[in-house]
Order: C-alpha cells, then structure tokens, then sequence
C-alpha cells in the first residue's frame, strides 16, 4: 500500500543551507536559523567497502531529519534542483520513516551561493556509495 501521510511535516520553504566536511561530509537544508527548527541533512556514505555496513544495507548516503533524528540510508529516487525549488522523490520506505511525503517539493529562499552549495552538496552526498541508491534522475542547475 502506498504510503500518504498527510500529517508527514515539511515546510514551505526552506531559509538555509550549510555544510559540515569536518568528519563525514554533510550537506544541510533548514526550515530557519532556528535551532529547534525542521531540517534535513544529508550525509556521504563513509565507508561502503566495509563488509558490515553492506551487510546492514549503510553503504550508502544517509538522510536525517530533525526533529526527532529520523535516519534512513538511501531512499531518494529522484532529485531536482532547479534554482527556487527542490525536489526530492523518495521511496516509500524512506518517506515513511523520515515522516516525509513521497514527493517532497521545497521552495527554496536561499542566495544564489547558498543553491550552488546545496548542488554541489546533492551531487557529492547522492552519489556515494553503493551505486543503485543513486537518483535517477539527479538533475542540479546551479546558478
């Protein structure tokens, strides 16, 4: 059965991006400057040759939304990058568990920087690790 929750809670629009490259490098969108705001990260996988993260199927990038760090590895089928808007399509398994809908449209109010961060990021993140987890389509116009 397709998962439709209508509770799952995603802002309008999202008013920051950053990046962390300290440890694993992780790409970040936010609803605001919040602290207890919405947010979603999107981290590179680490390490897809070791035998027990393929085993437990996290050879491959990580998605985490707050609050309430909701974890799941891979699960973006389609991602869309196009100035204004992100797009992500995500699996239903994803969608359920990161309380997301399948198809998640975010409008972006960030600076034109703050995109081709957020582009350059998706591409990084989205395809490390194990190579059928990457979106297809993954389409990023950076500005």
């Amino acid at each position: 059965m397709p998962y439709h929750d209508q509770r799952a809670r995603v802002p309008a629009v999202i008013r920051d991006v950053g990046e962390d490259d300290s440890d694993v490098y992780v790409i970040g969108l936010r609803e605001t400057t919040d602290p207890d705001s919405w947010s979603l990260l999107l981290m590179e996988c680490y390490d897809a040759e070791d035998p027990q993260e393929t085993n437990l199927g996290m050879d491959t990038y990580c998605l985490v939304v707050d609050p309430g760090q909701a974890t799941h590895y891979g699960g973006v089928r389609e991602c869309e990058l196009d100035g204004g808007r992100l797009r992500l399509k995500l699996t239903e398994e994803a969608a359920k568990t990161l309380d997301m809908p399948v198809d998640t449209n975010l409008a972006l109010d960030i600076t034109p920087q703050q995109v081709d961060l957020l582009g350059r990021g998706l591409i990084r993140v989205l395809t490390s690790g194990r190579p059928d987890a990457v979106p297809e389509p993954l389409h990023v116009r950076l500005q």
